[in-house]
Formats: C-alpha cells, sequence, structure tokens
C-alpha cells in the first residue's frame, strides 16, 4: 500500500496564489541559454521544463554558492540521482561553509558520506522526495530552484529570488522533515 501525498509545489503556490498565475516560461525555446543573473533579474520564473534545462540551472546555482562561499540546499529524488553528481557534490562540499543534501535515501547506509560541514537528511515518505530544489543565499536573502518531478522526465516549478517566497520553501521543509536549515 503507497501512500499518497499533497503536491509539494502546490503548498508553496497555495501560500502565494499570485505566482500561480504568471505566465509559464519555456527556458528551451531560446537560441541563447539564460545566465543566471538574467534568473536573477526575471525575479521569478515559472517552468514546465525537462532535466537538461534544470540540470543547467543547478550548476549556476551551485557555482554561485562556490563562488560566494554561500550555503547550498540540494535534493535528490533517489540515491541514484546523488550518485550522478556525487563527485562534483564531493568538490562542492568542501569548498562551502555548510549545505544540506537531502534525498531519498531510504537506506542510511546507502547515503553519501560528505564532509561535516554538510547535514545528509532522508525525505523518504514524505512529498519532498519528488523534488528537486537548489538553493543558495544571495545579498537580499535564500534564493534559487524549486521544482516538481511530473513523470516522463519532466518538472514543473519555479525559479525565484524573492527571500520570502525561498523562506517559504525553507520553513516547510524543516516543518516535514523536522530539521534547521537556515540559509
Amino acid at each position: 500500500m503507497s501512500q499518497q501525498y499533497n503536491s509539494f509545489i502546490q503548498e508553496i503556490w497555495s501560500n502565494f496564489t499570485r505566482l500561480v498565475d504568471v505566465k509559464f516560461t519555456d527556458l528551451s525555446d531560446h537560441n541563447i541559454l539564460w545566465t543566471l543573473t538574467e534568473y536573477i533579474d526575471a525575479g521569478y520564473v515559472n517552468f514546465n521544463e525537462g532535466r537538461k534545462e534544470l540540470y543547467r540551472l543547478s550548476i549556476l546555482l551551485e557555482n554561485y554558492a562556490v563562488k560566494n562561499n554561500a550555503p547550498l540546499l540540494a535534493t535528490f529524488e533517489t540515491g541514484e540521482r546523488y550518485k550522478y553528481v556525487e563527485d562534483r557534490y564531493t568538490e562542492i562540499l568542501q569548498k562551502i561553509p555548510k549545505a544540506w543534501v537531502i534525498g531519498n535515501f531510504n537506506n542510511p547506509l546507502l547515503a553519501p558520506q560528505p564532509p561535516a560541514s554538510t547535514e545528509v537528511v532522508s525525505c523518504d515518505g514524505t512529498n519532498i522526495s519528488d523534488m528537486w530544489i537548489v538553493l543558495t543565499r544571495g545579498p537580499k536573502g535564500p534564493f534559487g530552484l524549486v521544482a516538481e518531478d511530473m513523470g516522463d522526465e519532466q518538472y514543473k516549478g519555479f525559479f525565484s529570488y524573492s527571500p520570502t517566497v525561498i523562506s517559504k520553501v525553507i520553513e516547510s521543509i524543516n516543518q516535514k522533515l523536522k530539521i534547521k536549515i537556515e540559509i
């Protein structure tokens, strides 16, 4: 018997009803790839995209965290998805002051063993397990990518530079996982 949970992304949007109405942006429809500065300048972007576009945005956020010595939060839908980026993350986690790696790690022995400045948390059995989240801190506060796996390699979500929106994401994660993330 499997448990059913409400959509995490819908829970966040329910707190900011006007954001749901923001037109979806096709990130893959441009001949020019967006820079992180363009995302920041946009402030808020809704999207329905494949893995390729989100992977690129994730790398932009991770690079920002390293360059600015900022904390980082990253979620992974499965242990295998973390394994795919484990070598790169091993380097990243050694260069930043604090990180949270949250994944659908249903066997704690399979969870990554990063530096002491990194907290590894399982989200198994929660609606966070379908999420692709990469957050860091900028001059105005936390910002980043929040997307939900809709199946068939498609993700629905948003990028937000608003500390108010991203703080709500962090608050929800803290509440569900009984942890204390401070970005």
